[in-house]
């Protein structure tokens, strides 16, 4: 029988993650934290989507959760279409800090005067939390182990570790994608409780900045039969907002030959793109060898 090179790749792939993914937390768990209890509901639902992959619906901006009554998240104008293709952020929003507002008005102004803005997936960057969600073309994979979930995004094998049923570690330090500890509920969704968060990336294409106050709580759930799922995402960071605020996102099965298959993706290999331009935020460049 011939394995198909796609296949052979793929199944490469999650072997080393799912080995991996079952001796890690022992690094990350801190020895004198106490056990947390075990908050699962027993039935666990399957995010594997039947080996297809996950493709962002809908655009790449936050949506209003229905029924919510709070600010929302930052939203944009067309106001300066089709002149300014980059997105401009509707500021006036109750939600923003005054610091965080001129911030976001000043990056408005260099939109609309012709500057190509900072924009995390078009310039190499992580996606961050909860930023990664809204990463436009390139689909996802959920990878489930007992101990772990792992969230897979082709473009540069990117990666979010979700630990089951552990508390956080007393001092988990910052990072781009901070601690994600997690369990399952009612058999049809992942919640994802994240904190350690750096203030480097925006959690949108909007450029919201945040602080390291940031705690993000997302609820993945099962729609549709399992042919999509939504996440619920909650954000509170008082050092940037007035109050904590909520937003959705939407997820369905792949459908293109580019959602059937695992493979390599590197989005800046070398130099600096194809047209560098000064304006532009350098793309992420290694000091030193890895080995």
């Amino acid at each position: 029988m011939r394995i198909h090179p796609n296949l052979a790749r793929r199944s490469a792939v999650f072997a080393a993650a799912a080995f991996v993914a079952c001796i890690s937390p022992l690094v990350l768990q801190a020895a004198e934290t106490p056990a947390a209890p075990v908050t699962s509901s027993g039935a666990i639902p399957d995010f594997s989507s039947n080996r297809v992959m996950w493709s962002l619906l809908g655009g790449t901006n936050w949506r209003k959760v229905p029924g919510d009554n709070g600010p929302g998240p930052i939203v944009g104008t067309n106001k300066y279409r089709p002149d300014i293709v980059d997105p401009v952020a509707v500021t006036d929003n109750p939600l923003l800090q005054p610091w965080a507002k001129k911030i976001m008005d000043d990056s408005n102004q260099k939109v609309i005067a012709g500057h190509i803005p900072f924009n995390s997936p078009g310039r190499c960057y992580p996606g961050g939390v909860p930023g990664v969600l809204l990463f436009p073309g390139e689909p996802m994979e959920i990878l489930q182990t007992p101990k772990e979930v792992w969230l897979l995004w082709k473009r540069d094998s990117q990666i979010r570790r979700v630990f089951l049923d552990v508390p956080h570690s007393k001092n988990p330090g910052y990072s781009w994608y901070g601690e994600s500890v997690g369990h399952y509920e009612n058999g049809d969704t992942l919640v994802v409780d994240t904190i350690g968060l750096d203030d480097k990336g925006p959690i949108d294409h909007f450029r919201t900045p945040h602080t390291k106050q940031l705690h993000v709580i997302e609820r993945f759930k099962l729609t549709n039969g399992g042919k999509g799922f939504d996440v619920l995402v909650h954000i509170e960071d008082p050092g940037t907002f007035t109050a904590p605020w909520n937003a959705l996102v939407r997820f369905e099965r792949g459908n293109t030959v580019r959602t059937d298959h695992w493979e390599e993706d590197i989005c800046a290999e070398a130099g600096d793109g194809l047209i560098p331009n000064p304006d532009l935020v350098p793309l992420p460049h290694a000091t030193k060898r890895d080995f």
